[in-house]
């Protein structure tokens, strides 16, 4: 075998030991949207945005385009961990359709819920999805009233 050959399969087999780790310790929801996040985009010319940084120091950012007092469009950005993509994903999927006031009622607990629970040690992704979220909707009202 060669040595990239060698190389290879030592990155195949080490990256599959650290997702069977990562597997025992999180829901499949949460190890699906970490690994295939929906909305991963920084927007052009938002009607409400904001970025927040989070206690472990991830930031998220938060885009939204709204018409008719509802969210058509939502996308997020981050720096963070599995987890933290994935309540970012999360929120921006259950985000849009909804009017700016069901979107507001979102908050940790449901993302926690939707996602099949997080360790105790990932809740604050899910309060720092949230707040973020908030941000960029009093930003898009503040704009706009």
């Amino acid at each position: 075998m060669r040595d990239m050959d060698k190389l290879d399969k030592f990155a195949r087999d080490l990256q599959e030991a650290i997702l069977k780790d990562e597997k025992k310790k999180y829901s499949e929801k949460v190890v699906q949207l970490w690994l295939n996040p929906e909305n991963v985009r920084r927007m052009t010319d938002p009607d409400g945005a904001a970025l927040m940084k989070g206690v472990c120091g991830d930031t998220v950012e938060i885009y939204l385009s709204i018409r008719n007092n509802k969210i058509y469009d939502a996308s997020f950005f981050t720096d963070g961990c599995g987890p933290t993509v994935a309540c970012g994903s999360l929120v921006t999927e259950l985000v849009k359709g909804k009017s700016i006031e069901d979107a507001l009622k979102l908050s940790p607990a449901s993302i926690i819920d939707a996602l099949d629970g997080l360790p105790e040690e990932n809740i604050h992704c899910a309060i720092l999805a949230i707040n973020t979220l908030h941000k960029a909707i009093a930003d898009y009202l503040l704009k706009n009233f």
